[in-house]
C-alpha cells in the first residue's frame, strides 16, 4: 500500500506542480500582453502629420514676369514671407515683393492656403493685392493690381519645398483696359522653425 501511495502521490504532486507552473507562465503572459496597454499615456499618442506647413517661412521665387515674346520675357526674383496658418480654413497670410528689369517692381500683400495631394505634394492657390511699378511696359498699367496664383510643390524631409507657381497679375476690372501678364516661377520654400 505505501508504495502505490506514494505513487499517487507523487503523480498529484506532479501534476499540480505543472498545472501550477503552466498558470504562472499563462499569468505572466497576460501580464506581459497587458503591460503595454497599461503604460500607454494620453499624451504619447502618436501625432498626425499636418497637411500644411505649420511654421512660418520664407518663399523665394525666380522666373519670368511676363510670357509675353513682345516684352521679351522679363526676368522676375521675388521674396514671400508667409505667415504660420490661421482660422480653422488654415489661411496663411504674407506679404513680399518681386523685382524685374527696368525699375519693374511689384509690393503685395499675400493670402494662400495648403492643399495636400498625398504625403509630399501640396497644390497651394494664392491671392495677392499690391503696388505695382512698370518701369518697362510689361502689359498691367495701374499701380493697384492684383496677383493671382496656383503654385505645386514637393515637400522633402527637410521640410523644403521645391515647386512650380503660375501667376496671372491685373487690375482685376477696376480700370480699363484691364491689361495683365503671365508669370512662371520656380519657388523654394524654406520654414523658419522646425
Amino acid at each position: 500500500m505505501r508504495p502505490v501511495a506514494a505513487l499517487l502521490l507523487g503523480g498529484l504532486i506532479s501534476c499540480c506542480g505543472s498545472g501550477g507552473t503552466a498558470s504562472a507562465q499563462a499569468a505572466e503572459t497576460s501580464q506581459s500582453v497587458a503591460a503595454p496597454a497599461d503604460s500607454v499615456r494620453p499624451d504619447d499618442a502618436p501625432v498626425r502629420p499636418s497637411h500644411a506647413m505649420d511654421s512660418p517661412s520664407v518663399l523665394f521665387a525666380a522666373g519670368v514676369f511676363a510670357l509675353v515674346e513682345a516684352y521679351d520675357y522679363p526676368y522676375s526674383v521675388g521674396v514671400t514671407y508667409v505667415a504660420r496658418p490661421m482660422t480653422t480654413w488654415r489661411l496663411a497670410p504674407g506679404a513680399g515683393f518681386a523685382v524685374g528689369p527696368d525699375g519693374i517692381a511689384f509690393l503685395y500683400l499675400d493670402l494662400r492656403r495648403d492643399f495636400a495631394l498625398g504625403e509630399r505634394w501640396y497644390v497651394t492657390p494664392s491671392l495677392s493685392a499690391g503696388w505695382f511699378l512698370n518701369g518697362d511696359v510689361i502689359g498691367p498699367r495701374d499701380h493697384l493690381e492684383f496677383q493671382s496664383g496656383i503654385q505645386f510643390a514637393r515637400r522633402f524631409d527637410n521640410g523644403l519645398r521645391l515647386g512650380l507657381a503660375g501667376l496671372h497679375i491685373s487690375n482685376g476690372g477696376l480700370e480699363h483696359p484691364n491689361n495683365g501678364t503671365e508669370a512662371v516661377l520656380l519657388t523654394l520654400q524654406v520654414p523658419l522653425q522646425k
